[in-house]
């Protein structure tokens, strides 16, 4: 048989089972979610060239002191997406031209949401402009060097500081903007690939090639010759002399003649005016010019004499070939 309860402890037995029930066995209500977190981004350039690059700092990211951002993914605009890991800032290089919006995607457990920009979120990327001229598109390498050949510019767009211009040898030149041109000598021959690489606070721009530069080796040696006329024994037939002069590669830079004459046992020189008594070796280096025909003609101040007329030649090229003193000995009888 079942004890009973006195009626005098049921009321206290009530209220104390109400409280142990309040204490240790009531539900909460559920904690509420946050805020989903706010970013605030700033590009660091908003126009560029093609090749250069742009940052995209974080100015703030307010909401996410419970530590709830799993993710900040940024799209260039550009077809490429990357995300910003644990720090502020990020780099992107741009390589076509093009306008690129940039997006940021914020991944939060208590909801997601896009940053916000102060500033412009769109990057202005321009092709590497201006107008660049090769001076010499074909130049010679010869015993003396390379003949010069280098680059016009004009149009460069005004927000670029330099201009740096890659040879194709390894070498670099670097112009101001406002340059008009430069000059390159090459040290070996082949065909050489001229670049331009615009420089301003944003780095450098991609390569722009603007053309190539052949470099020939010349080894050819100019030419002088002398026009032996019909009567040659006759001393009137060379009152004026004629011959031809040329180079068949870079071009010939200088065409010479030198006189003398054996009249008996006495030798004579002609010094560029005149015939005077002496050794023929001491006859003066004269410059003859060939015409476009490619020949020559000189006519001595006095005509030569019966005897020996002796005649010197001797060229070099624009690269340093030479063509050594030859020449030729006539006997005049009259």
């Amino acid at each position: 048989m079942l004890a009973t309860r006195p009626r005098r402890y049921s009321a206290l037995f009530a209220s104390g089972l109400g409280a142990l029930l309040s204490a240790g066995l009531a539900v909460h209500p559920a904690q509420a979610a946050g805020a989903a977190a706010q970013g605030v981004y700033q590009l660091g350039a908003t126009s560029v060239f093609a090749g250069q690059s742009v940052t995209l700092n974080q100015l703030s990211l307010s909401g996410n002191e419970d530590d709830s951002v799993q993710n900040r993914q940024v799209d260039w605009g550009d077809g490429t997406s990357v995300t910003m890991g644990d720090g502020t800032s990020l780099k992107h290089q741009y390589a076509a031209a093009g306008a690129y919006r940039v997006q940021v995607a914020i991944t939060d457990t208590d909801g997601d949401s896009t940053g916000t920009f102060s500033g412009v979120d769109t990057v202005t990327v321009a092709k590497v402009g201006g107008t660049y001229k090769i001076l010499a598109p074909s130049v010679w390498s010869g015993p003396a060097g390379t003949q010069l050949s280098g680059l016009t510019l004009s149009g460069v767009p005004a927000t670029v500081a330099t201009v740096k211009i890659g040879w194709g040898d390894g070498s670099t030149s670097e112009v101001a903007r406002t340059g008009l041109r430069a000059v390159h000598t090459y040290s070996g021959s082949g065909t050489r690939t001229v670049t331009v690489t615009l420089a301003d606070t944003n780095g450098d721009s991609s390569p722009l090639a603007v053309g190539t530069i052949a470099v020939k080796s010349d080894t050819v040696r100019p030419f002088v010759t002398i026009t032996t006329p019909a009567k040659s024994s006759k001393a009137s037939s060379w009152r004026t002399l004629h011959g031809t002069a040329g180079d068949k590669a870079s071009g010939l830079d200088i065409a010479l003649i030198g006189l003398g004459q054996v009249r008996g046992k006495t030798q004579y020189y002609f010094n560029g005016k005149k015939w005077v008594k002496g050794s023929v070796q001491k006859a003066e280096p004269i410059v003859v010019r060939a015409g476009s025909s490619g020949t020559w003609s000189f006519k001595p101040a006095a005509a030569p004499t019966k005897g020996t007329l002796v005649i010197w030649t001797g060229a070099r090229d624009k690269v340093g070939n030479t063509y050594l003193p030859d020449g030729k000995k006539v006997t005049l009888k009259s």
